[in-house]
């Protein structure tokens, strides 16, 4: 009985000196946890990705509101698949005209159009043609909005 008063008491007065020795900082649990924490946003990329937001919706507005339109992609994501598979050749500086351009190609396109462009290459210097496996069609629709609202601005 003494020998285990003896262990409790013990066990006790480390889990006090323990807790006494101070916390560990948020930046430590984190690491002792293997959280990465989420970085917060700038004011540039809250601006930015709040301009998709509207661009997207005003494109699913105006799709809706035309008669017989087919429903746009979702534009922010159109951004994205931009930034990934086209503005090295039609970003600033490029080798491809600017299909962004107000009133220039992009105007005209839709996911109907842009597919057999991106699938088989057609009217499409290389790069191209790019598998499904790639870039989806999915993927391809959304991008044609992102192009159809850029250029309609």
């Amino acid at each position: 009985m003494r020998r285990r008063l003896t262990l409790l008491t013990t066990v006790i007065a480390v889990a006090l000196f323990a807790a006494a020795c101070g916390r560990a900082t948020e930046e430590q649990i984190n690491q002792a946890l293997g959280i990465t924490p989420t970085p917060t946003m700038s004011a540039e990329a809250i601006a930015s990705a709040t301009a998709r937001a509207g661009a997207t919706s005003t494109a699913h507005a105006l799709a809706l509101s035309s008669p017989g339109a087919v429903a746009l992609g979702d534009v922010s994501e159109g951004a994205t698949q931009f930034e990934t598979w086209c503005s090295g050749c039609h970003g600033p500086g490029g080798s491809g005209p600017d299909i962004r351009a107000p009133g220039g190609p992009g105007a005209s396109v839709s996911g109907d159009t842009l597919l057999p462009m991106i699938r088989e290459g057609e009217g499409h210097t290389p790069p191209g043609p790019y598998k499904a496996s790639e870039i989806t069609d999915k993927q391809v629709k959304d991008l044609a909005a992102y192009l159809h609202a850029e250029a309609t601005k």
